[in-house]
């Protein structure tokens, strides 16, 4: 096989995000309607967009999988992920569950999907420790099982617990190094 796409996908807090930064790949940017966080930029941490446009986006073919997600839409562009199978440098993105399907649908030999567990108690101590306010951890954790039952649909399923972080990581560092060697 030769995959140019890691996908990772998980409960929220699970550690998708914080695994993907320790690839080392280029990460694909996604869009998303809602308002940027302290500290993040446009183009950086994601486009961000008004739902108008998303949807109107969405509505000409342009995304290849768009998502609601606690009030605001998230989205993977087309072109993006178009332009890296073709253009055959290996990237990464975190997905939810149903754009992972989507695009491991789409490219089935490019895209190696990663599921990513946690406990769901450490995925509530971790939001807690980011500040995260009780009323949004709770509608967070509210879809945990769903999010856990559609690891099943993953390639690969790391546990990314507190006991295992160190080997989820390695992992997954050695993953990527395999694929970017074959580039």
């Amino acid at each position: 096989m030769s995959y140019l796409l890691i996908v990772l996908q998980g409960p929220s807090a699970s550690g998708k995000s914080t695994l993907q930064a320790g690839l080392g790949l280029p990460r694909i940017v996604t869009w998303t309607s809602r308002p940027p966080r302290v500290g993040e930029k446009d183009g950086v941490d994601y486009y961000f967009a008004p739902r108008e446009r998303m949807q109107a986006m969405d509505k000409a073919g342009e995304l290849l999988e768009m998502t609601e997600y606690q009030g605001n839409y998230y989205g993977t562009a087309l072109k993006t992920v178009s332009g890296i199978i073709t253009g055959g440098e290996v990237r990464s993105v975190v997905l939810d569950a149903a754009g992972a399907k989507k695009v491991k649908t789409l490219f089935p030999k490019q895209v190696l999907l990663v599921g990513v567990y946690a406990e769901k108690e450490e995925c509530r101590r971790r939001m807690s420790t980011r500040s995260v306010p009780d009323s949004e951890l709770e509608r967070r954790l509210a879809g945990y099982e769903e999010e856990v039952k559609a690891l099943f649909q993953c390639d690969l399923i790391i546990s990314n617990t507190d006991e295992h972080a160190g080997q989820a990581r390695e992992l997954l560092e050695g993953i990527s190094r395999e694929l970017v060697g074959r580039q």
